[in-house]
């Protein structure tokens, strides 16, 4: 640690020293958790394709069916019956299998019967007797309630009459693979034992979510320690947590057994359906903040799509429409919004060089995987967002690998910000110390003594231009003293007034001396007291070495980078090569420094002895913005 001007500074070491520990602890955590993240997703995949649970027996249901009022059809084992073209009816009977396969016979006891209803009402009837509603979206958990998941009746049959079984989607869309996974999961209720079963079945996908969740606080953790510490990437970290958050929760709330876990199929619901939305939502603000050329059409498209997703969320408050419904109008504005960022990556990608087009491909997967699992859910082929599960995966392990390099990266910037500020402290030390060295280079007491005398001498033989030349005095008096305050550049119209009051007063003392002026640009900044010492300097060491007169022009002009200054004498010259350390050139070391500092500028000096001296100072343009 350092004091510099009563200020404490650190250095880049005491920084990384001071904060190695915090990121020793969370890489550590990070990498624990990905590890885990991985693990846990492949053993979830390597046991996916277990039968349903069937702990007493396997059951199927042997029959035929019909859409609507349509003719009947021979159900067949593994042919697809649609469950979004209009109520369907089967009619048949249930039969045991063995856990061995064996057959047993037609289902006539009073063991409860388990089946999966994924957003469809099913009701039961023998001779046209209701004999069961399984309705678990109305009345019994309420009208915004949406229901995937296990449903048990105990069916009181002594017969082999067939049953019939009435399907209805109360939706205005649903899953079209909802019977055939009805039909194929259909088991016998054991109670607890089912239960726990199908808990284990959706342990894995929960607990990968749940882990994703615990990551996320850690990388929003990250995220504000990089908004205190006013780093750049503190926006695209709080983005990586949110969309991590919100994609672990999809997938905790998405997997099987989600209602034995938590029973409120309403709260069950409303968070499945906001962390999809949301997710969807914030990665498509992540995927804007890499745009480049096209980002103001990406901000567009998301700023729409946000505005129709809050109206989404308002209609089933304000009216009756169920918040399920809402999403197939959510999914089309979303597929929408893709759409666009999609044509806004690839114009990225074919305008982009070298690496940086690997950023924009990646991109590309997670809007490809949502369009998939939209259509493939529609197409009865799979559902659930499968696709966009491993694209999410991949991302949360490139994300947890840009969280890595980012932490070092904050700590190494916030200790080059203490660097930098310590570097300005004393930089604006050195201007200050300039400023009072150029000024009282200026301010000799014989330019002060001759002034006052040639008052003195006007006051008797020419009061009124006494009186010009105290005004002038005072002016130049001010520009000198109020450099001390004035940190920042001025314009070059103001530097020339000063320029007009200096010359005023010297035109009194050498009258033969003549001064020429062309400002073709003044409407630039330039550091104050920088072209009226180098004035003074052409008077005192070029003209006044002269016999007589004398010349000194000042010119301004520009081009497309820059802007110049000349001050150009016809005086005696000098050797430019034997420059000595007086406290004449004092001054110009001072003005070469200020105006390198302060608007990036430089000072020439080219002379000829005998033939005059000209200094050249040229400003860029790009530091005048």
């Amino acid at each position: 640690m350092k004091r510099f001007l009563g200020v404490e500074t650190m250095n880049k070491k005491d920084a990384k020293s001071r904060f190695f520990n915090i990121t020793t602890l969370t890489i550590v955590g990070l990498l624990v958790l990905l590890l885990s993240a991985v693990h846990l997703l492949w053993h979830g995949n390597a046991n996916s394709m277990q039968a349903s649970p069937a702990l007493v027996a396997q059951v199927y249901f042997d029959g035929e069916y019909r859409i609507a009022d349509g003719e009947w059809h021979e159900i067949v084992k593994g042919e697809h019956i649609s469950a979004t073209q209009g109520a369907v009816t089967l009619r048949g009977n249930f039969h045991l299998l063995a856990p061995d396969g064996e057959y047993v016979g037609i289902y006539t006891d009073e063991i409860p019967i388990a089946l999966y209803a994924d957003h469809i009402n099913l009701t039961f009837y023998h001779d046209n007797t209701e004999l069961y509603t399984a309705d678990v979206e109305n009345p019994l958990y309420g009208d915004s309630a949406c229901h995937e998941g296990w449903v048990a009746h105990t069916l009181v049959s002594a017969t082999e009459d067939p049953i019939e079984i009435r399907i209805h989607n109360p939706h205005r869309f649903g899953n079209e693979t909802a019977i055939d996974e009805m039909l194929s999961r259909t088991a016998l209720w054991n109670g607890i034992e089912f239960e726990k079963e199908e808990l284990e079945r959706g342990s894995t996908q929960r607990n990968v979510g749940l882990i994703f969740a615990i990551a996320s606080l850690i990388v929003l953790g990250t995220a504000l320690f990089s908004t205190l510490i006013h780093t750049k990437n503190s926006k695209i970290i709080w983005l990586f947590g949110i969309v991590i958050l919100l994609a672990g929760t999809y997938l905790s709330y998405s997997a099987d057994g989600v209602s034995f876990w938590n029973e409120s199929v309403v709260s069950n619901t409303t968070i499945l359906g906001f962390s999809m939305m949301f997710y969807m939502f914030f990665l498509a603000i992540a995927l804007v903040t890499v745009l480049k050329s096209t980002k103001t059409i990406g901000t567009v498209a998301v700023t729409l799509l946000g505005l129709i997703d809050t109206i989404l969320f308002i209609l089933p408050i304000a009216t009756d429409i169920l918040f399920y419904d809402t999403w197939l109008y959510w999914a089309a504005a979303q597929i929408l919004a893709d759409l666009i960022l999609l044509g806004c990556l690839i114009w990225e990608f074919l305008v982009a060089k070298g690496k940086i087009r690997l950023l924009y491909i990646g991109s590309l997967l997670p809007l490809i995987s949502f369009a998939l699992d939209v259509m493939m859910t529609d197409f009865g082929i799979w559902k659930g967002g499968v696709a966009s599960k491993y694209v999410f995966t991949v991302f949360f392990i490139a994300a947890m690998v840009a969280i890595l390099r980012i932490i070092p990266n904050s700590i190494n910037a916030l200790a080059k910000a203490k660097e930098l500020e310590t570097e300005k402290i004393m930089l604006n030390a050195q201007l200050t110390e300039s400023r009072v060295s150029t000024m009282m280079s200026q301010i000799r007491p014989h330019f002060i003594y001759n002034t006052l005398g040639s008052i003195e001498q006007l006051c008797n033989i020419d009061p009124p231009k006494a009186g010009e030349l105290v005004h002038n005095f005072a002016k130049y008096l001010r520009g000198n003293f109020g450099e001390l305050d004035n940190p920042k550049p001025i314009l070059m119209s103001q530097e020339m007034e000063h320029v007009h009051h200096y010359i005023s007063i010297e035109n009194v003392r050498f009258p033969d001396m003549t001064f020429s002026f062309e400002m073709n640009s003044d409407d630039f900044n330039i550091p104050a007291l920088t072209v009226q010492p180098i004035v003074e300097n052409a008077i005192k060491h070029g003209l006044m070495k002269l016999e007589k007169g004398g010349t000194i022009r000042v010119v301004s002009y520009e081009d497309e980078q820059n802007y110049f200054v000349a001050v150009e004498d016809d005086g005696v010259g000098f050797d430019t090569t034997v420059l000595c350390d007086s406290r004449d050139h004092v001054g110009l070391r001072n003005i070469r420094e200020r105006l390198k500092t302060m608007v990036n500028g430089t000072l020439e000096i080219t002379s000829t002895i005998g033939g005059g001296t000209r200094v050249l100072i040229t400003i860029p343009k790009e530091m005048q913005k």
